[in-house]
């Protein structure tokens, strides 16, 4: 019996905030389930997080490459299994669950490295500390997910394989011991590729990585907050196995300079705006989705971060009941 193919190629990506409603409703929040209870270690919050990952039972899981939501997560639905006959896989980093297979098998969730949100793991503010620190505790969650549990342990596995990290600088920071220890291997990190965001001072953390402007959206598709994940599938889609080597990646993405196209000008919104700008069109289409709502608001010329839309579009559907 032929063995399991081994990857030619590793991209890994991080999680998305936006959960697919298909998924479920959402059970299991970090804020609410596990974050700390007047200054407890962040040991004991993870037992805490791992109890209520245990009451939700396996019919409450679904595929991780199943929940989460936006456009690049579609894209890597609909081509999943055809990449995979090709050697190209993917490894999601995700603050709730850690290193994930797309098939490894999760709740709803809502946990993040980036700071700002009651889910945050270094709280409202952030600790890039207490984020790697929560990186190496849900690294050393085992038994429920595939193995290995961290980037540097899954290069040493697959060492003929490239390997793509294609992460946002406060993911990126969060597993930042994992790269230096692949760094410190010379044979592994020739195989290793990072992809970030120009001004992102990734090269003060990991000298090597090729920068991969926002601005690369207009040629990849989607925003700019999906460039990174995007330009990573695309270097594995083009190159394969030769997605490591740094002066073919930049060779690859050069061309896309010349499809990009200006960031448009947009005009900041107040929360008082955009709920008014919500219940207009929830009142004339109640089956309207986030995404589309938020497409057209930019689409007439106003600006709204995601992450306050949502919260924000939740609200008037509430109130509008």
């Amino acid at each position: 019996m032929p063995g399991k193919q081994r990857p030619a190629v590793i991209v890994y990506l991080s999680c998305s905030l936006t959960k697919r409603r298909s998924a479920g409703n959402r059970s299991l929040e970090l804020g609410k389930n596990a974050l700390p209870r007047g200054g407890d270690p962040l040991y004991r919050v993870m037992l805490r997080w791992r109890r209520a990952f245990e009451k939700t039972g396996k019919g409450c899981r679904v595929r991780a490459i199943d929940l989460y939501g936006g456009g690049v997560w579609g894209d890597l639905r609909t081509h999943y299994e055809e990449r995979k006959k090709k050697g190209i896989e993917i490894r999601i980093v995700s603050a709730g669950m850690g290193l994930l297979s797309p098939d490894d098998r999760v709740p709803v969730y809502d946990a993040t490295f980036a700071p700002g949100s009651k889910n945050a793991i270094g709280g409202v503010r952030g600790t890039t500390a207490r984020n790697r620190e929560w990186w190496r505790l849900l690294g050393d969650w085992n038994g429920k997910w595939h193995e290995p549990r961290s980037l540097y342990a899954t290069v040493k596995q697959y060492p003929k394989a490239a390997h793509i990290v294609a992460l946002p600088l406060d993911y990126m920071n969060a597993v930042l011991e994992d790269l230096r220890a692949i760094a410190a291997e010379n044979p592994l990190w020739e195989k290793t590729i990072l992809l970030a965001a120009p001004y992102s001072f990734a090269d003060r953390l990991i000298p090597g990585a090729v920068e991969v402007p926002g601005d690369l959206y207009g040629a990849l598709g989607g925003t700019r907050g999906t460039v990174l994940a995007r330009a990573g599938m695309f270097v594995a889609d083009k190159l394969v196995g030769e997605s490591s080597d740094r002066n073919s990646v930049i060779a690859a993405l050069q061309p896309l300079q010349a499809k990009t196209r200006p960031l448009p000008i947009r005009i900041t919104q107040t929360n008082a705006e955009i709920r008014r700008y919500l219940i207009k069109q929830l009142r004339a289409d109640r089956s309207l989705g986030r995404s589309v709502i938020l497409a057209r608001l930019r689409g007439d010329g106003f600006a709204c971060e995601r992450t306050r839309f949502n919260k924000m579009f939740e609200d008037a559907r509430e109130k509008l009941g």
